[in-house]
C-alpha cells in the first residue's frame, strides 16, 4: 500500500514539474507554425525566406512545411512565363495557450515561450495564389511573350522575354 502511494506520489511530481519548466503555448501549439502553399497553376517555385534573408523552405507547389514561430517570412512563388507571387506570413497576436502560464507554467513557462517563440500566432496558414502570366514591364506592353530562364556563368538565373507573334 505505501509503495503505490510512492510511485502515484512520484508521478504526480513528474507531471507537474512538466507543466511547471514547460510554457503553456509551447506543450499545446508548438514553436512551429505549419503553412500549405498552392497555386495555379502548380508545379511553381516556392521558397520562404525569414524577414532576415534565411532560407528555410524551397520546394515547388503544392506544399506544406513548417517554421518557427519566431520569425516572421516572405514566401515568393514563381513560375517561368509568369509574374512572382509574394505573401507575407507575418506575427499576428499572441496564441491564447501563452496566458496558461499566469495559472501553471509561471515565470519559467512565460520566458520558454518567448525564447521559442511559441508566443507568436502566425498568419496565414495556408498560401494559394493564381499566378498573371509576365509581360515587358519596361513597355507595359501586354502582348504575349515566352519568358527564357538560364544561369550565366557567374551562377545567377538570367531571364529573357521573347515576343511570340499571334496567328
Amino acid at each position: 500500500m505505501h509503495n503505490n502511494r510512492t510511485i502515484l506520489w512520484s508521478l504526480f511530481t513528474v507531471v507537474l514539474c512538466v507543466f511547471i519548466l514547460s510554457g503553456c503555448a509551447t506543450i499545446f501549439k508548438g514553436s512551429d507554425h505549419q503553412l500549405r502553399i498552392n497555386s495555379t497553376p502548380a508545379a511553381a517555385k516556392v521558397v520562404v525566406k525569414s524577414t532576415n534573408n534565411i532560407i528555410f523552405f524551397e520546394g515547388t507547389t503544392p506544399a506544406s512545411t513548417k517554421v518557427p514561430k519566431k520569425n516572421e517570412y516572405i514566401v515568393t512563388i514563381s513560375l517561368s512565363g509568369y509574374k512572382d507571387a509574394t505573401v507575407n506570413v507575418l506575427k499576428d497576436g499572441i496564441e491564447g495557450w501563452f496566458w496558461g502560464n499566469l495559472l501553471c507554467g509561471g515565470v519559467v513557462g512565460i520566458v520558454v515561450d518567448l525564447v521559442t517563440g511559441a508566443i507568436n500566432k502566425l498568419s496565414p496558414d495556408e498560401i494559394s495564389v493564381s499566378l498573371v502570366t509576365a509581360y515587358n514591364q519596361k513597355t507595359q506592353n501586354q502582348e504575349l511573350y515566352a519568358a527564357l530562364q538560364a544561369y550565366d556563368q557567374e551562377g545567377n538565373l538570367r531571364h529573357l522575354l521573347v515576343p511570340l507573334q499571334r496567328q
